[in-house]
């Protein structure tokens, strides 16, 4: 029967030096319970799996310029977005690298928001109720003056023997209807 192989705990500090961040990190992933300990001490392969699955990838890695400490490289795509269920690696299932991709769905959604909001301002985009309204009623107008045209003209074709004339005539109201309605402001 083998012996069950005993865990290896080291102090705060070695961990920080193995890890390559300083003791302070790793305090601070002590004190708010990103990684765990034993009597004061770490098992780095828990704390390892802890630190990689209780970090939030959405906050830079260094404090004083901001940048992640493995930058990608300039051109090289960004990792994909998985917004289903997917398992985390290593079989857990990680509330920060959920925190991140909701994060990273929220400003999603924020730049289409503000996007939307741009297109509005510029007039590109428009309320589907305004098309609506606006289109019923250049219909509305447009059935208006057809409807008319047979009183605005009867007289003048009456009194007209000319087929050709009658065409000629009808022909005007019709061009000064459709000119008209080709002026009139959609929205």
């Amino acid at each position: 029967m083998a012996t069950p192989r005993k865990r290896e705990l080291i102090s705060q500090r070695e961990y920080g030096r193995r890890r390559g961040v300083s003791h302070v990190s790793v305090q601070r992933a002590v004190k708010s319970g990103r990684i765990s300990t034993v009597d004061g001490k770490i098992d780095p392969a828990q704390a390892d799996r802890e630190w990689r699955e209780n970090t939030d990838r959405s906050k830079p890695r260094n404090r004083i310029t901001g940048r992640p400490k493995h930058a990608r490289v300039p051109g090289e795509p960004s990792e994909p977005m998985d917004f289903g269920g997917a398992r985390q690696p290593h079989g857990g299932n990680s509330t920060a690298t959920g925190y991140a991709k909701a994060r990273a769905a929220r400003e999603l959604y924020q730049a289409q928001l503000v996007k939307l909001e741009l297109d509005r301002q510029l007039g590109t985009l428009v309320r589907a109720d305004e098309v609506k309204v606006a289109a019923f009623n250049s219909a509305r107008k447009a059935r208006d003056q057809l409807i008319a045209l047979p009183n605005r003209v009867a007289a003048i074709i009456a009194a007209t023997d000319d087929t050709e004339e009658v065409r000629r005539i009808l022909d005007e109201e019709i061009e000064k209807i459709c000119l008209d309605l080709s002026g009139t402001e959609w929205l």
